[in-house]
């Protein structure tokens, strides 16, 4: 585990894609209907926006086509609590709302009670601690 409690494995096994062209024709080519985690960039590698994707990870990326991203990269997970948590992760590891241009820290999904992993606080308290 790195110091954020992203476990090594995931970065070795389950590594994002590579940054690629944030263009509708790449965005196509993410399978359909599967769950997963999105970065966006405004400049290859410069992390600009975290997201995720409990039902269908494609039609999550084409929401945010011609919103001045550049690049993105992406990985498919298998579990919703997997991804909650990941992009939890990755939020914080970001810079949270304060670099990234995220407005909210990510809630669980509605009905889970699920608790951010990285800050013990409750997910709308975490950019306030």
């Amino acid at each position: 585990m790195n110091p954020l409690g992203i476990p090594h494995v995931f970065c070795i096994n389950k590594g994002m894609s590579p940054w690629t062209e944030f263009t509708q024709e790449n965005v196509s080519r993410v399978p359909d209907g599967i769950l997963g985690l999105f970065q966006l960039s405004k400049g290859e590698a410069n992390i600009s926006f975290v997201g995720r994707a409990d039902d269908d990870l494609r039609t999550r990326l084409a929401e945010h086509l011609g919103q001045g991203y550049t690049h993105f990269q992406w990985v498919q997970l298998p579990w919703t609590k997997e991804t909650f948590e990941m992009h939890c992760r990755l939020y914080h590891h970001g810079g949270g709302n304060k670099k990234l241009d995220n407005v909210d820290h990510p809630y669980p999904p509605e009905g889970k009670l699920w608790r951010c992993p990285v800050s013990t606080t409750s997910p709308s308290l975490c950019d306030l601690t």
